[in-house]
């Protein structure tokens, strides 16, 4: 699905890698993961089976897009390693552009963790393991949510991949208007590896 017309582009990119660094002061900074960038990710409509590579989450993507409905993110991000002893972890970018005023109209966007092997348009009602975790806005371009009390569990158990589901908490405000959050350096219908980070605290 592409802001211009159904059905979106394919978009295949490489995922990048991370570590951790230590401080200066013998401390561990955060391990920032980029997401996954490629084929694990996207945006699906919330009411109906549909998919596509922008990472939108709002109302009124296009003009055939049915009126009432809206779109939710879906991210995957693979840790270089387990993380079993994190503290705290959170979801950032700086890669916010948003259409319209989804902030104002569509309630609070937050991260859900979810779990699938494939991105795929079947995905669009697939149920939140845990969560929701409330996101806050940043400025003109940032965005950042805590996630630590949704993806910890996860991370103490083992877990090398976290899969999160970005929505707003009303689906449509039904005024015939696109209020959109994209996620994007240079195209909106394309998604790279980074536009969004993980950043895990030890």
């Amino acid at each position: 699905m592409a802001l211009a017309k159904w059905p979106a582009l394919l978009l295949i990119l490489t995922a990048c890698s991370s570590s951790a660094v230590t401080t200066s002061g013998g401390e561990s900074a955060p391990i920032v993961v980029p997401n996954n960038g490629g084929s694990l990710e996207g945006h699906t409509p919330r009411g109906f089976a549909g998919m596509g590579t922008g990472l939108f989450a709002g109302d009124n993507l296009n003009s055939n897009f049915p009126e009432g409905d809206g779109v939710q993110i879906f991210l995957t991000f693979e840790l270089p390693e387990p993380a079993s002893g994190a503290t705290s972890v959170v979801v950032a970018s700086d890669a916010l552009e948003v259409r319209g005023s989804p902030f104002a109209d569509l309630g609070t966007l937050s991260a859900e963790v979810v779990s699938y092997d494939a991105f795929r348009p079947d995905l669009f009602d697939t149920p939140a393991l845990s969560g929701p975790a409330a996101c806050t806005r940043i400025g003109t371009n940032g965005l950042e949510c805590d996630v630590g009390d949704i993806v910890l569990p996860l991370l103490a158990d083992g877990a090398t991949v976290v899969q999160l589901r970005l929505k707003f908490e009303h689906l449509a405000d039904n005024d015939g208007v696109p209020d959109l959050a994209m996620f994007f350096r240079s195209d909106s219908n394309t998604n790279e590896p980074g536009v969004i980070t993980l950043a895990i605290a030890r």
